[in-house]
């Protein structure tokens, strides 16, 4: 699990003011799960960002000068999961050298995510525990996407919808 790769405070105030401009634009759409046509899944929001220019080309950039690599987008997107929209552990892909990476964008401080939950686990190989990351606010999390991986809802506690963008990137070699 030593390829997972955690930054607090990733993009500058300007940068996630931007970000959170074209969120707050766009709609939701219902419907998308951790794992396609499986009985049981967890239904939770989406948001295609696909076409949007600020996180397709400036922002994947960022990304890339900050790790010191060189990507092609497969897509991005924002998820949106409220209380009881538990993802479901998958993978994004088994392909070598495709990376995913996270971007929390829910106003969690330290102060608040332990009452609010909405974490991010990965089962660790032979090993009898999973490691779970919390869902600060502006916070990277860029892992190999042949991690098994899901993501949990906040609690019944907390209100607000917990808003992740995700890259699914292969790195160019």
């Amino acid at each position: 699990m030593e390829k997972i790769l955690v930054y607090d405070n990733f993009f500058t105030n300007i940068e996630i003011s931007n970000i959170q401009k074209i969120i707050s634009s766009k709609s939701w759409e219902w419907g998308h799960t951790s794992i396609n046509n499986a009985i049981g899944a967890s239904i939770f929001w989406c948001m295609h960002l696909s076409d949007e220019e600020y996180f397709t080309d400036y922002l994947k950039e960022v990304i890339e000068k900050h790790f010191a690599k060189k990507f092609k987008l497969l897509r991005v997107y924002a998820n949106g999961q409220t209380f009881g929209q538990d993802g479901s552990f998958h993978t994004d892909s088994d392909e070598p050298n495709y990376y995913t990476v996270c971007l929390y964008l829910t106003n969690i401080g330290k102060e608040l995510v332990d009452s609010a939950g909405g974490y991010i686990t990965f089962k660790v190989a032979d090993e009898k525990y999973n490691l779970s990351y919390e869902p600060l606010y502006n916070r990277i999390i860029m892992f190999p996407s042949n991690y098994w991986h899901k993501s949990s809802s906040f609690s019944r506690f907390f209100t607000d919808i917990r808003i992740c963008v995700s890259w699914k990137l292969v790195e160019i070699i």
